[in-house]
């Protein structure tokens, strides 16, 4: 317990610390925890809402967007930074004995916390403009929870593989462009479906990060589920992100275990 607890406080600490180093300077400070989504938003409605004239069924186009933006955001943000953390803090990284997962956890934990405000805007907006909340409200918990050890356990896995391999940021930065675009952040799932039928689709609806954003959109936006019924199921859903949590854990847990003791000798130069 003692240990356990000595870990919990060098997490807070170091997600403090990340959080005063990044809003301390700036002007606006931690205001920009509000204002960077929500330009992100603003740019996206522009190009996909006013410009290409992109519709979401069942819902205001601007809701589904933050809905599925800030979450993505946090899932980017948090794995960018982490994948370079232990190079970046090889200082901090003395003892052989240390554990090197605290630092991309502790990068995690202090975005976990900057985007919690973000989603308290999509939950008020939500509130506001459905006039309602949907009953699956109460599931927000639970996929924020998933989201979280999704992207605590990838960023975990690559920063372990950076520090080996450099040119794992470069690759790691062009497969998140591609499965950004094989995400539903800014377009509907029929639209999918009407464009890439049958075996494709299937494919695509078997991407674990879109099951993320469609529990999201469920339990944010009011009648959402209604508009995804013919298009995939919920169990489906749930079941391939289980599955998905537990193939990305043992693989965090092998190259965790295959490199925390030649960590410091690749940090060392």
């Amino acid at each position: 317990m003692e240990e356990l607890s000595i870990k919990l406080n060098l997490i807070r600490e170091l997600a403090l610390k990340d959080l005063k180093i990044r809003y301390s300077r700036p002007v606006l400070g931690f205001f920009w925890v509000f204002l960077t989504p929500i330009l992100t938003v603003a740019i996206f409605y522009i190009i996909f809402g006013l410009v290409l004239n992109v519709k979401a069924a069942g819902v205001p186009f601007i809701l589904y967007l933050m809905s599925g933006v800030f979450p993505w955001v946090f899932f980017q943000d948090s794995v960018f930074r982490s994948i370079s953390s232990l190079v970046d803090n090889k200082n901090l990284i003395r003892d052989a004995n240390f554990p090197h997962y605290l630092i991309p956890v502790s990068i995690v934990v202090s975005n976990a916390i900057i985007f919690l405000p973000p989603l308290l805007i999509v939950v008020f907006s939500s509130l506001f403009v459905l006039k309602g909340l949907p009953v699956f409200i109460i599931l927000l918990p639970v996929v924020l929870i998933i989201h979280f050890i999704v992207t605590l356990l990838l960023s975990i896995t690559f920063s372990m593989l950076y520090v080996k391999w450099r040119d794992l940021k470069y690759v790691i930065e062009a497969a998140f462009l591609l499965l950004f675009y094989l995400t539903p952040v800014f377009y509907s799932i029929s639209m999918i479906k009407s464009s890439f039928p049958g075996i494709l689709y299937k494919a695509y609806i078997y991407n674990p990060f879109v099951g993320l954003l469609i529990l999201y959109r469920i339990a944010l936006l009011k009648g959402f589920l209604g508009t995804i019924r013919g298009y995939t199921g919920f169990f489906v859903i749930a079941l391939q992100l289980v599955i998905f949590i537990m193939l990305i854990l043992m693989i965090t847990v092998y190259v965790y275990r295959k490199n925390k003791g030649i960590i410091n000798d690749y940090l060392a130069y």
